[in-house]
């Protein structure tokens, strides 16, 4: 009887060891075999981790507590790593940079998870917006179960695109968003020629027009996109104001608007050998000029008024006024395959005031330089507005870059 006894004692003792262990077991392990619990039963183990996209993290945070009703921590980088991590954006983690890895050179974002961290990476931050929209609108059609949010480790969400045109898309997706600006080539005034005009792209090549001041004498300079060194330049010509220039893919052709009193010349230079070809006449006046390759035709605008479609030969399809009014100086245009843009000059920022194709005003942005806008294109994927940076500096071109950031609203 007394063995019983011993025996019972000794399972007693086993089962109160074995209920000790469970007891001391997290309340809400961070994972599973198969997933990340980021929320459970109103905790987290996790930290959202940022470098330079707060407001994006911040608004990845707003939707896990909203929905999770768990107050996860928002930090930067510098403030130590935990094993248990969501990653916004390119920092101080060897996850992040592995997952960057993933776009090799596009546009685009990426995102899922490594080891015991979920990584949002993207090309900047407005695709990283994208990339967290996609992502809280996976999470809560599948991830979200009551107030427990559960990824599985083969989470992948992924968008690419070497052709964005990201300012249309924010655009007629109706976001909320910013122009910052950064400085990409100088070119310096040569012989005279000191007044930046018009400038534009074929996608490998910055090519500007730079004249005197007497309107007689201009030379169109051809500068690579990467290097940003000098390959080529025309002959000098007589290009009059050189108000505006586009790049005609279907001819390879670079196209001066001569602009003012001869608004109706334009000169072809070729964007192989920059021989400068002889004149056309346009039937209508142009001191504003872009092409876009997909709908094979040229936009022109002369003196903020008018608003021009023409087909590749320069025959009109539409005729529109134009209808802003900005008080900011008219100057030259760019485009892409939605809209047409008009960069206007004022004495302390500029502004694109932007049209579609069929001459409707659609909005205004502001792009915040001082200096004087001449011309813009977009080209490779990315904006761009030149300028004329004074006698002495001569031509600038800036990427102009759009900004947007994710918020979360229920």
């Amino acid at each position: 009887m007394r063995k019983l006894i011993v025996f019972g004692a000794m399972l007693a003792v086993a089962a109160g060891v074995w209920s000790c262990q469970e007891d001391i077991q997290p309340v809400n392990p961070a994972q599973t075999e198969n997933s990340l619990i980021l929320a459970k039963d109103g905790k987290t183990q996790f930290s959202i981790v940022y470098s330079s996209d707060k407001p994006n993290a911040a608004g990845l945070a707003n939707f896990i507590s909203s929905n999770t009703g768990v107050s996860i921590p928002v930090v930067r980088d510098n403030a130590g790593t935990s094993e248990y991590e969501i990653i916004v954006g390119k920092c101080g983690r060897q996850e992040s940079y592995s997952v960057s890895d993933d776009l090799s050179g596009t546009f685009g974002y990426s995102i899922r998870v490594v080891g015991t961290k979920l990584v949002v990476a993207g090309s900047d931050a407005t695709w990283i917006a994208f990339g967290i929209k996609a992502l809280v609108s996976k999470l809560s059609s599948d991830c979200l179960d009551g107030q427990d949010l559960i990824v599985p480790k083969d989470l992948s969400l992924k968008q690419t695109s070497d052709d964005p045109q990201m300012i249309a898309r924010l655009i007629s997706q109706k976001c909320d968003f910013n122009i910052v600006a950064h400085q990409v080539l100088t070119h310096s005034p040569i012989g005279g020629l000191y007044v930046a005009q018009g400038a534009a792209s074929d996608g490998k090549h910055f090519y500007i027009v730079m004249r005197n001041s007497a309107d007689t004498k201009a030379i169109v300079y051809k500068y690579d996109m990467k290097t940003k060194a000098l390959v080529g330049q025309s002959p000098d010509f007589n290009g009059g104001h050189c108000n505006d220039m586009t790049y005609d893919a279907v001819k390879n052709q670079v196209i001066v608007a001569h602009g003012q009193s001869q608004g109706k010349i334009l000169t072809p230079i070729d964007a192989d050998t920059m021989a400068v070809l002889p004149n056309i006449t346009i039937p209508v006046g142009s001191g504003a000029i872009t092409y876009n390759y997909s709908r094979l035709s040229y936009a022109i605008s002369q003196g903020g008024s008018t608003f021009y479609v023409t087909d590749g030969d320069y025959k009109v399809k539409l005729s529109a006024g134009r209808t802003d009014s900005t008080g900011y100086t008219a100057q030259g245009m760019g485009s892409d395959d939605s809209y047409v843009y008009f960069p206007m000059s004022g004495s302390r920022d500029n502004v694109l005031v932007v049209y579609d194709w069929e001459g409707k005003h659609v909005t205004t942005l502001t792009v915040p330089v001082s200096l004087e806008s001449e011309s813009m294109f977009y080209a490779a994927g990315r904006y761009y507005v030149a300028f004329y940076a004074g006698s002495k500096a001569g031509a600038s071109i800036f990427e102009i870059q759009p900004v947007y950031y994710y918020t979360y609203s229920k």
